[in-house]
């Protein structure tokens, strides 16, 4: 799977094509959704001028925001963030914490290790393996609001049922709407593992990883989960399969070129098709992370009844 972001030439042109102008977020109707792009999307939503109704960055508490752009589909307004935050990931949550964001969608192009998992398909993961190195494994305490309620979270389960409910539902949907889709298949659930990048991954390491329990294998989406829960946004991904992983299977570049024309503006559809059934959530729904996120008191005292 591609997973870096040097910039390409049809990138450049998509950028060229979205409102100019940069403003404030204040200019723009406040949203509780965001989308952050990867290579499941890479331009198809930047091409969509229709959708944006302009951009801004934010001054967070650990920096300066990548863009965000100020979106709306079928009348639900939502951020949308290119590239995983363009290498700010720590910047990237702040800015949606600080924004109020509720949900975020995110994905990526991965290769599969797992055999059932082909070119093409489809992957909604339910828990990660984290090897990233070079990213803080956490927040930093500064972002939070109330220093005196830093969260410790727990990941079981990883990602929030409902957004991925949701997200299933939606791509099946998408897939059998069309004879074109009759050949990739979703999978509704898959542990992916968040690669250390740089380079793609040697064939005994995806041995390695397919051990651990790994089904597919790509390089930002474990820390989008990761921050995601730690900043209290609920969370799921969409994952494509570009590739298989080294040592499972042939492919050559022209495998992946081949990947994102078909599958970029898909992956939008599918995405633009979640909007009105997350914004539709109740606050009052219970959410799954509510309760994964604060440890206890630790303290020797009893608990008072």
């Amino acid at each position: 799977m591609l997973r870096f972001f040097t910039p390409t030439v049809a990138l450049a042109l998509a950028l060229s094509l979205t409102p100019a102008f940069a403003a404030s977020v204040n200019d723009f109707p406040k949203a509780r959704i965001a989308i952050v792009g990867g290579t499941f999307m890479n331009d198809a939503l930047l091409k969509r001028r229709d959708l944006i109704k302009g951009s801004f960055k934010l001054k967070t508490k650990v920096g300066e925001s990548p863009t965000i752009y100020a979106c709306e589909s079928g009348g639900v307004p939502f951020y949308y963030i290119h590239g995983h935050g363009e290498g700010k990931w720590v910047e990237t949550w702040a800015a949606l914490y600080d924004l109020g964001v509720r949900d975020a969608i995110g994905g990526a192009t991965a290769g599969g290790i797992n055999k059932s998992m082909k070119l093409y398909d489809y992957v909604v993961p339910d828990d990660f393996i984290d090897m990233n190195v070079d990213r803080p494994l956490a927040m930093p305490l500064i972002v939070y609001r109330d220093p005196n309620a830093i969260p410790l979270p727990r990941y079981t389960p990883a990602m929030d049922p409902l957004l991925r409910q949701i997200l299933i539902e939606e791509t099946r949907k998408a897939l059998r709407a069309s004879h074109d889709y009759d050949d990739i298949q979703i999978h509704d659930q898959g542990v992916v593992i968040q690669a250390r990048g740089g380079r793609f991954e040697t064939a005994a390491e995806i041995r390695m990883f397919a051990t651990w329990g790994a089904d597919l294998v790509t390089m930002n989406v474990g820390t989008e989960m990761a921050y995601a829960r730690m900043m209290g946004i609920n969370y799921a991904s969409l994952v494509a399969i570009s590739n298989p992983a080294e040592g499972v299977g042939e492919w050559q570049w022209d495998t992946l070129k081949n990947v994102y024309p078909r599958l970029n503006p898909l992956s939008l559809r599918i995405v633009l098709a979640t909007l009105p059934r997350i914004a539709a959530i109740g606050d009052d729904v219970p959410r799954v992370g509510d309760g994964l996120r604060m440890h206890p008191e630790m303290t020797s005292e009893p608990t008072a009844h």
